[in-house]
């Protein structure tokens, strides 16, 4: 069905929606267990036990649709292990804690950063991927825009916190740096057991550390369950739909698409957390979104 150009389309933007709408879910998720804002450990035990019902969630999508034992033997263990502590241990460690101490809105425009900064590492790992004078210029408006957005007095006086905003952007780079990794070295493993495995790799290790950390126990009410399963639902869906768009279509053409993300977790944060948008966020996410545009349409003609 996705091979159809324009059912293609429709399935991406519902993807960029669940990505997007992860910010109020996550948010709702801590207000909902009464998270204290100083219980570090309980974000990271609610963000292991999000992926790890991920994982088997992913591994159910690849039972159904690309059910293939032989691509256990393909695996690369050791890419595995070193994938799923960065990309879900490491990162969603950082993530988690940064979006409790920032909000939902200024999340989604720095992680609309993600494009430009997988430019980066690219020019660095990888030689035939080079730097040209639009992605400097792409660079240097994405930067501005991210600058802009954390700075001055847009909520009532506070300005970017390490552990808030900061944690944002370490979380967003460490997820560049992992899309890099996946195209120099998962070449030929199947994206569905290299998900879902690391996925539930990365949480295990979450989990551990955040029971051991924990200053209280959890109370699960039904509503949690719920957000938490979404949660994981959004993790998994989302990108078992982004795997079969990009196997049947081009990758340069449907990447524009990944600009829906920030502009729907923006939106949603403002109508299910009331959040404002400020001006200062409203330029800051135009020049973020301008300049993945232009390294998109750059990508489009090479």
């Amino acid at each position: 069905m996705l091979k159809n150009k324009k059912i293609a389309i429709i399935f991406s933007i519902f993807a960029m929606l669940l990505w997007g709408s992860a910010i109020p879910t996550i948010k709702t998720t801590y207000l909902e267990l009464g998270v204290g804002a100083g219980d570090t450990g309980q974000k990271i035990l609610i963000a292991g036990i999000r992926f790890f019902m991920a994982g088997l969630i992913t591994l159910i999508y690849f039972m159904i649709f690309d059910r293939s034992f032989k691509d256990f033997k393909k695996l690369d263990w050791k890419f595995v292990l070193i994938l799923g502590f960065i990309q879900t241990s490491v990162q969603y460690l950082f993530y988690y804690i940064g979006l409790s101490n920032t909000f939902g809105v200024k999340s989604s425009i720095i992680q609309a950063a993600n494009s430009f900064i997988v430019v980066i590492f690219s020019s660095l790992l990888l030689p035939e991927d080079k730097i040209n004078s639009k992605m400097i210029m792409a660079l240097i408006i994405g930067t501005i825009g991210i600058i802009i957005t954390n700075t001055g007095k847009a909520f009532g006086g506070e300005s970017m916190k390490i552990s808030g905003e900061g944690f944002i952007i370490v979380s967003t780079s460490i997820n560049a740096l992992c899309t890099v990794l996946v195209r120099k070295y998962g070449k030929g493993l199947n994206g569905f057991l290299l998900t879902g495995v690391q996925f539930l790799v990365g949480s295990t290790v979450l989990i551990i550390v955040g029971s051991m950390a924990s200053q209280t126990s959890l109370h699960f009410t039904m509503k949690a369950c719920i957000l938490l399963l979404y949660a994981a639902f959004i993790s998994a869906t989302a990108f078992s739909i982004w795997t079969i768009v990009l196997q049947t279509h081009s990758a340069n053409e449907f990447g524009i698409y990944k600009l829906f993300v920030p502009l729907f977790g923006s939106i949603l944060s403002v109508l299910i957390l009331g959040e404002s948008f400020t001006t200062r966020l409203a330029i800051g996410m135009i020049l973020v979104l301008s300049a993945s545009l232009i390294l998109n349409l750059n990508k489009r003609r090479v």
